[in-house]
């Protein structure tokens, strides 16, 4: 008997190195979990041990900077300065890992150039190969680099590499001509005006890379594997504008035909493998695919640089769906996948995928709302649909049976709600769900209806899955009100009731024809050609985009100076990105520091700070935002002796993320 994904199970050699299977884990930084030199923790070494033992073949660990000194940044400190600690914390990490036979290859970053943040080295201009603009601010002009500033980054790369040998690591990554980042702009005519050996011809704006390897197989032997990331496309229209799917465009940065010859040249300077990636910082949503960009993201361009190149391409890229992977690499067009996000949602993912047990992977959403945002915020790495994440050591204690079964009622079937039940039926208590409409879900129910949402309606599956499993009792089509609550035979009672949508109060602001986005995604309205749509956050413009998809004729009105401003989490950058762009793309008019003063049931006025607009409009769609339903809450809490608790949006409108977060704390503490 074979297995349905015997494709992904087959060894692969990178250089003369096996890899037990065609599943890499991909390099990201998890902030927040590092020490204060940036060395690994007991956090990450747990973290990265979990995903090797259930069973990945390769793991990267990303991205640690070569030279501290180099460019300033408060968060760009080395491992490698202090060279005893960097060897005695990784070996803990090397064997961790090697327990379970999984290989693990150390990632250098160069650097971050002109994609580096101002403010995080204040008072410090950004670097770059010349003197251009930072990504960020344009007003600020990167310092260029100095031929001897290069040669210390170059020995301090291959110093690393060293060191990661010294360590145990069995190979390395040098995050080089890829994403925007410091390699990728000395390979870029756009942001390398040089003159001297490391400007001008295709050989000298990769020289940096190539001397980086030739050091690395000089110090520690040919056989030591030394892999890179290039990217084949820029995917940009200018600076800070990208190319979205499908979109005519001239290229900007560096286009395939010179990405491949990169390739050809960086194979003879002797890398063993690519671990592939295209986009940059300039655009955003390419280097980091969001929800809105296709599944299996890189496919089309990583399989023509693996005709072009006889290493190893290992793609990443949006392929957590099991079935496309897998025919990725049965077919020839990569060599192996390599998942980021979707092993940090499931440390099972390799595991699950082998016995042919997909349905109980919990899956991505592809939100970056805890893997990303957070990081580029500054905040500890997280995951929106996976709490456990650097809890790893943890989790026997969190899910141990408890000694005393408890009964608990969960009133409301939203993700918060589900996630507490999942948490306290894990360990052994007798829960029942109490859901007032026809199915479980909450506002993710609405939130899923756009094609490109469909992974929330995956994440709710997996959820119902995961009670049915638990034999957690669901009770639909059940309202409570205060007193049949009181009346329980219950131990604990956990309040999950979610929010309610925000309205206005204006002349005409009851008509039958304003809806909220929920009943517009819903279908419970019957929408007209027309649309003003109110609210500029991120549900908004997803729904605006959704509705121009559909045909109708979309107006967005915000009383912001800006779209996608003060989320309640912070919002990933290629997400705002990716969707301001699809505004535009979409022709969608956008009304900015305005608010509608009236709506007759044709027309909608609104006052804006150059006075009255007037708009056609068969409806309008409020996406404001949403009020907490904590009333039953107050209410049972004051009323009940029994442990009352409050969870997601009921206690705070929130995200997918924080209703998660909630839900698994409280369903862990009763």
């Amino acid at each position: 008997m074979s297995l349905k994904y015997e494709a992904l199970f087959k060894p692969f050699k990178i250089g003369n190195l096996e890899i037990k299977n065609r599943i890499c884990m991909a390099p990201m930084l998890p902030n927040g979990w590092l020490d204060e030199n940036k060395n690994v923790t007991d956090e990450t070494i747990n973290y990265y041990a979990e995903r090797a033992k259930h069973g990945v073949g390769l793991i990267i660990v990303g991205a640690s900077f070569p030279d501290a000194d180099l460019e300033k940044a408060n968060f760009n400190k080395s491992p490698f300065a202090v060279p005893e600690e960097f060897i005695v914390k990784t070996k803990k990490l090397t064997e961790a890992v090697h327990r379970y036979g999984a290989k693990l290859f150390f990632q250098i970053q160069l650097g971050s150039g002109r994609t580096g943040f101002p403010a995080a080295s204040p008072g410090v201009l950004p670097i770059a190969p010349s003197p251009v603009r930072n990504r960020w601010d344009p007003n600020v002009i990167c310092r260029e680099l100095t031929k001897e500033e290069i040669k210390r980054l170059i020995d301090a790369t291959i110093e690393g590499a060293v060191l990661s040998k010294q360590a145990g690591c069995d190979g390395i990554n040098i995050n080089g001509v890829k994403g925007g980042y410091l390699g990728d702009q000395f390979a870029t005519d756009a942001f390398n005006h040089r003159t001297d050996e490391y400007g001008g011809s295709l050989e000298n704006k990769i020289r940096i890379i190539t001397e980086i390897v030739k050091g690395i197989k000089e110090k520690c032997g040919p056989d030591f594997p030394v892999t890179t990331r290039l990217g084949t496309k820029a995917h940009m229209k200018a600076e800070g504008v990208g190319q979205l799917p499908g979109e005519e465009y001239t290229e900007y940065g560096r286009d395939l035909e010179e990405s491949l010859k990169i390739g050809k040249m960086l194979e003879e300077a002797g890398f063993d493998a690519i671990l592939f990636g295209t986009g940059t910082y300039d655009s955003l949503y390419w280097l980091y695919p969001p929800m809105y960009m296709p599944e299996g993201t890189y496919l089309e361009e990583a399989q023509i640089l693996k005709k072009a190149l006889n290493i190893p391409v290992i793609c990443p890229g949006k392929l957590s769906d099991p079935d496309l992977a897998n025919k990725a690499v049965e077919e020839g067009l990569i060599d192996a996948l390599s998942l980021g996000r979707g092993l940090v949602a499931d440390a099972e993912w390799a595991d699950k995928v082998k016995r042919g047990d997909t349905q109980n992977i919990r899956p991505c959403i592809y939100c970056n709302n805890g893997c990303l945002a957070r990081v580029l915020s500054g905040l500890s790495m997280q995951c929106a649909v996976n709490p456990d994440v650097f809890n790893e050591t943890k989790l026997a204690e969190k899910y141990s049976k408890v000694p005393i079964v408890k009964r608990v009622s969960i009133i409301g079937g939203g993700i918060a709600g589900m996630e507490a039940a999942r948490v306290a039926a894990s360990r052994g208590h007798k829960v029942t769900i109490y859901e007032a409409g026809k199915e479980l879900g909450g506002l993710v129910v609405p939130a899923h209806v756009p094609d490109f949402k469909f992974r929330d309606k995956l994440l709710l599956d997996w959820y119902k899955l995961q009670l049915e499993k638990l034999d957690v009792e669901v009770i639909l089509n059940k309202k409570m009100s205060v007193e049949d609550i009181l009346n329980l035979d219950t131990d604990e009672i956990v309040i999950a009731t979610g929010s309610t949508a925000k309205t206005i109060e204006i002349p005409g602001g009851q008509h039958e024809k304003v809806v909220t986005a929920v009943e517009a995604l819903t279908a419970s309205a019957n929408l007209g050609k027309r649309i003003v749509l109110v609210g500029g956050g991120q549900v908004g413009i997803e729904t605006a985009v959704w509705l121009k998809e559909k045909g109708h004729e979309v107006s967005i009105v915000e009383a912001r100076e800006g779209l996608l401003l003060a989320p309640v989490e912070p919002i990933a950058p290629p997400n705002l990105q990716m969707l301001q762009e699809l505004v535009v793309y979409h022709n969608i008019p956008v009304y900015l520091n305005s608010i509608v003063k009236e709506f007759t049931g044709s027309q909608v006025t609104i006052k804006s700070k150059d006075g009255d607009v007037t708009i056609e409009a068969d409806n309008i769609v409020l996406s404001i935002g949403y009020t907490a339903n904590d009333t039953l809450f107050k209410e049972v809490y004051a009323r009940s002796e029994k442990k009352v608790w409050l969870v997601g949006d009921a206690q705070k409108p929130g995200t997918i993320m924080t209703a998660i977060r909630d839900g698994s704390a409280v369903g862990a503490a009763i």
